[in-house]
């Protein structure tokens, strides 16, 4: 954790870089390795697929941490109800996120789903959200790393 200032993981090293932060990290290895590229053309589709990375680094894994270490649960509860309802209203009709593509917006979310149980989680009432979340961790590259 010496190598990353904020004292947390993930930390990439490479060669004589130092990459934090898993947003910073994700970008950096789509652009690095991008034969299968996880971020749109469009600078527009880029900019909502940095929104609904945002919106799950500072929204959904923090109330999941609420509810985990049961800090003021019943907020947590609400608010984490409200993030869900947002994922689920957006992916009606869609496969994904943005521009109906798998992106680093859908990326961000699979160790959240992968946790949903720790962080006391049911995406039973979220059926747009469930099926999504479902269909990234079946995808042959996420699938044999659970």
């Amino acid at each position: 954790m010496a190598q990353n200032p904020y004292g947390k993981v993930p930390v990439l090293v490479d060669g004589d870089g130092v990459i934090y932060e898993s947003a910073v990290i994700n970008e950096y290895l789509d652009e690095k390795f991008n034969d299968l590229p996880l971020m749109p053309k469009s600078q527009l589709d880029r900019a909502k697929v940095r929104i609904w990375v945002d919106f799950f680094n500072t929204r959904v894994h923090p109330t999941g941490s609420d509810l985990q270490k049961e800090r003021d649960p019943e907020k947590a509860r609400a608010r984490m109800a409200q993030h869900l309802r947002a994922i689920d209203d957006a992916l009606v009709g869609k496969d994904y996120l943005v521009n109906n593509q798998f992106t680093l917006a859908d990326l961000t979310f699979i160790p959240f789903y992968t946790r949903r149980e720790r962080y006391k989680v049911n995406l039973d009432d979220y059926p747009n959200a469930k099926r999504w979340a479902e269909s990234l961790v079946a995808r042959p590259q996420v699938a044999p790393t659970l």
